[in-house]
């Protein structure tokens, strides 16, 4: 145990943070703006070059917002940021701990273990990717180098859970494929997919859209590409019919509609 000035006793995980969260302010005075502003063209770059959608899509994930008419490029990039974040950050150069809801205040999290990996990275690369970033390319002398193995990057659990359902290919199709109603190992108390999707913030529609971008086997509506079009080269929605109006805020598909008939026979 340590103590600090109050002769308090700091627990080995407040130690851990605190050596972590000083590391990343001093690594962070040295910013390397030109480097920097590479990554951003990277990820221009996978986006086709749009400024537009790639500061559509950066605002769309640190505020957790889900995007139907460009879901398939919110996922290109969150996939994109993770082998970044692996290729920066590999095995133990990072560390997380847990918050005292995780158990023994004593832990903290092993770099490699899922959970930690499902808490943390998630959030890193939608709340948190212009630090990832600078960290990242932070510039330092030689013998200062394994201070960039040093990283700390806060988690939490709600956001990590909602940036996968929201913006991660793998998770939607494992989502969509879990049963109507789960009860966890060793637990008494289950929840259904609806639960799920209502905890992430993903409505009917929302939930829609993922089917159709998963399990398409047809071209999309032919409305649904124009809206795209619409959103893409900014034309003035005010001047569009109400029902185009509403389905821009509100997505394609409603409750009432019929199975969409682009999507494989099973999935509908």
């Amino acid at each position: 145990m340590a103590y600090n000035n109050n002769n308090n006793i700091i627990s080995y995980r407040q130690k851990c943070m605190d050596f972590g969260v000083q590391t990343n302010m001093f690594l962070l005075t040295r910013l390397d703006k030109k480097e920097v502003e590479k990554v951003v063209l990277e990820q221009m770059g996978i986006l086709g070059g749009s400024g537009w959608l790639y500061k559509r899509i950066n605002k769309n994930m640190r505020n957790g917002n889900f995007d139907p008419f460009f879901l398939k490029e919110h996922c290109q990039l969150f996939s994109w940021r993770e082998s970044f974040f692996d290729s920066h950050f590999p095995e133990d150069s990072w560390s997380t701990v847990e918050a005292d809801q995780y158990g023994d205040e004593e832990d903290y999290f092993s770099w490699d273990d899922p959970f930690t990996r499902f808490i943390t990275i998630p959030v890193q690369l939608t709340h948190h990717f212009h630090t990832v970033i600078a960290l990242a390319t932070a510039k330092v002398e030689p013998e200062l180098q394994w201070l960039k193995s040093q990283v700390y990057f806060a988690n939490d659990e709600i956001l990590g859970n909602e940036a996968e359902s929201k913006y991660k290919i793998e998770t939607m199709i494992s989502d969509l494929n879990e049963p109507e109603f789960v009860v966890p190992e060793g637990s008494s108390v289950g929840h259904s997919l609806k639960d799920h999707y209502d905890q992430v913030n993903l409505t009917f529609s929302d939930v829609a859209h993922i089917v159709v971008e998963v399990f398409q086997k047809g071209p999309k509506k032919l409305e649904e590409l124009a809206i795209k079009t619409i959103l893409k080269n900014h034309l003035y929605i005010k001047q569009l019919p109400e029902a185009i109006q509403k389905k821009i805020v509100h997505g394609m598909y409603a409750v009432k509609d019929n199975t969409p008939k682009n999507i494989t026979d099973e999935e509908k």
